[in-house]
């Protein structure tokens, strides 16, 4: 009987097995929630950077060299042979940045928005992190390590400069003494240097710093700084597991894992947690009005989840209607989702807004009078 039985009941096995595999490597292409849709628009290397245009047009890729990728014509254009590390594109979108590493030294290539060479720069470190404060300034993120028989020094390193017209200028952000056992352990974690995110409309940063302490598990510092004045806001802790936060629009809102299970939304500014949601937050972008968010392959609106979609780094267009993830050598584009509102301060209130922040990172004003005095400032 039991003989008879068998090739059903491994026939059985397969199928779930095949299902439970499925589930765990959902297709972008598979059933989606009523209103969204996705397709493939192109190839790209694996798990390598892209970077999506400002006005959600235009896509950076590496994909046997740099490229950028027209998404409605589905065109594009070579601009090197050589892969990037990292890519960013001004805020008015009117340069790409990219970083390319050979022998351990970066170099920095900007482009015009037509894929032209504009300016070239480099540096003898590895740089970890590209972004941009202005339209004519950009930040780098990279870190020093110096060994010695009782532990290494690490540095995490701020670069900024205007291409074109200077070179990059570092500083030091923090600096930790790391035992040799806890630093082979998490070397991997530690070579993505500082992560550093900006905070958009404003002069402030967000960086991570290790603290490994001899007797405790070594854990992730969230710091704000301040680049006008210098001064630093410690704004929690996560695991070294944490593949760092990302900024709403506004600068207000911080969606951050902690890498191991736990997920959330906060104001760093008045000390609010918005939500908190079980899932590990591995490749966390957030939408410019903080209410849908990509993590971990899915999906969420606000605490819900919405639906899985493929494991993978994704970004989300301005208004955020569409979202572009990269996912096992392709190129996505969803579209569907709801419409980003208000996403960003008007620019008569930015400079209201920035002294704000560098008070309450100064210690200057309390969590609550900071909530207060923007919600003064906003409804004027």
């Amino acid at each position: 009987m039991f003989r008879q039985r068998l090739p059903l009941l491994v026939a059985a096995v397969v199928s779930v097995l095949a299902l439970l595999s499925a589930c765990r490597t959902l297709p972008i292409d598979g059933r989606l929630p009523e209103g969204l849709s996705a397709e493939k628009i192109t190839s790209v290397d694996e798990e390598s950077p892209f970077a999506l245009s400002p006005d959600g047009k235009v896509v950076a890729i590496a994909s046997s060299g740099l490229k950028m990728f027209h998404v409605a014509l589905k065109e594009q254009i070579e601009l090197s042979g050589d892969s990037p590390e990292k890519l960013a594109w001004s805020p008015f979108g009117n340069f790409l940045a990219a970083i390319f590493l050979k022998n351990g030294k970066s170099k920095i290539i900007v482009y015009d928005q037509y894929g032209m060479p504009v300016t070239e720069t480099s540096t003898d470190d590895a740089l970890t992190v590209l972004g941009w404060l202005s339209e004519d300034e950009i930040f780098a993120g990279g870190i020093k390590v110096k060994n010695y028989k009782f532990g290494s020094n690490y540095r995490s390193i701020l670069y900024r400069w205007s291409p074109g017209r200077g070179v990059p200028v570092a500083g030091d952000l923090r600096d930790t003494t790391i035992q040799p056992s806890t630093y082979r352990k998490w070397k991997t974690a530690l070579e993505r240097g500082p992560m550093i995110d900006s905070t958009g409309q404003t002069a402030q940063i967000f960086y991570m710093q290790p603290v490994t302490p001899p007797l405790f598990t070594p854990y992730y510092k969230l710091i704000i700084k301040d680049l006008e004045t210098g001064k630093e806001l410690e704004s929690g802790t996560v695991s070294l597991n944490s593949e760092g936060g990302c900024f709403s629009a506004d600068g207000e809102t911080l969606l951050i894992g902690d890498g191991i299970g736990s997920t959330k939304l906060y104001n760093p500014w008045s000390e609010e947690t918005l939500f908190t949601v079980v899932t590990p937050g591995k490749s966390t972008v957030l939408s410019p009005d903080g209410a849908t968010w990509f993590a971990d392959g899915s999906l969420f609106r606000n605490s819900k989840l919405v639906t899985p979609l493929a494991p993978g780094v994704a970004r989300f267009t301005p208004d955020g209607s569409r979202l572009v993830i990269s996912s096992g050598g392709s190129l996505y584009l969803v579209t569907g989702l709801k419409t980003a509102e208000g996403s960003r301060f008007a620019t008569s209130l930015v400079d209201k807004i920035q002294k704000l922040r560098s008070m309450r990172i100064q210690g200057l004003v309390t969590p609550a009078e900071y909530k207060e005095t923007l919600k003064r400032i906003t409804t004027q």
